[in-house]
């Protein structure tokens, strides 16, 4: 769950609770010079990639977009061509880790949040990946976070009033006021047990929304973890869903 996502309109520390440290014997690069970066089409999406990955880390960056090219064929197959053809208005960015920062995969609304932290400000609207070394791991935790931070692209570009959708807040506050999400399991993938714990998805409406667009559209790490789990738990969410990415 997160790979995800640190908003930075909401000055939310959430990464600490969804992303893995960094190794000890990794090398952060310096924040964030512009610089001119390799831009690839993955799928039909956009990806810019930063020149230090490519020299140092070859193999795994490689892997990692094999990795992202099968998530967004995934993405391509269970939504309508339109709705494709929004989410690939998104660019993607493959950079290198930050000093202090854990790897992961984040959408950035603006780029304020961008210039104050040290990063390139064209990334604003745009989901940047910097779990390159952990890529595969990741996917055997969260098997599609590039929908989860797509979705959250979605949500702040395309739904109406973005991040202020009412439909959003009114259903996770519902959920939350009901107690779906206090206690589900959790899967945690490469060789660790399932956990029960509360919901990433009642961190924020922003990612209650892109959790259970991960379970309607693909699988989630988190229950509901399928669209026939979601449909039975949360109902309201479910055809709010349908409604938002088009699927009615």
């Amino acid at each position: 769950m997160k790979s995800h996502c640190f908003f930075a309109l909401l000055f939310i520390g959430l990464t600490s609770n969804i992303a893995l440290a960094a190794a000890p014997d990794s090398e952060p690069t310096k924040a964030a010079e512009q610089v001119e970066r390799q831009l690839r089409d993955v799928a039909g999406w956009k990806l810019h990639i930063h020149p230090e990955l490519l020299e140092k880390q070859p193999e795994k960056t490689a892997r990692a977009i094999e990795l992202l090219n099968i998530q967004l064929q995934e993405i391509q197959r269970v939504l309508p061509p339109a709705v494709v053809a929004e989410l690939q208005q998104v660019p993607l960015y493959f950079s290198p880790e930050y000093p202090n920062r854990q790897p992961l995969a984040e959408f950035h609304p603006d780029a304020g949040w961008l210039r104050a932290n040290k990063r390139d400000p064209a990334m604003a609207k745009a989901v940047e990946f910097t779990n390159i070394r952990i890529f595969e791991r990741e996917v055997n935790r969260m098997p599609n976070f590039a929908l989860h931070e797509l979705a959250h692209a979605y949500h702040f570009r395309v739904v109406e009033k973005g991040f202020q959708n009412a439909q959003i807040k009114s259903a996770y506050e519902q959920a939350k006021s009901k107690g779906l999400y206090e206690k589900v399991e959790r899967h945690h993938g490469n060789g660790k047990p399932n956990t029960f714990e509360r919901a990433y998805a009642m961190t924020t409406p922003q990612e209650y929304c892109a959790e259970t667009s991960e379970a309607l559209l693909t699988r989630n790490d988190f229950f509901p973890f399928t669209r026939e789990e979601l449909q039975r738990h949360d109902p309201e969410m479910f055809a709010l869903l349908k409604e938002l990415w088009r699927l009615q």
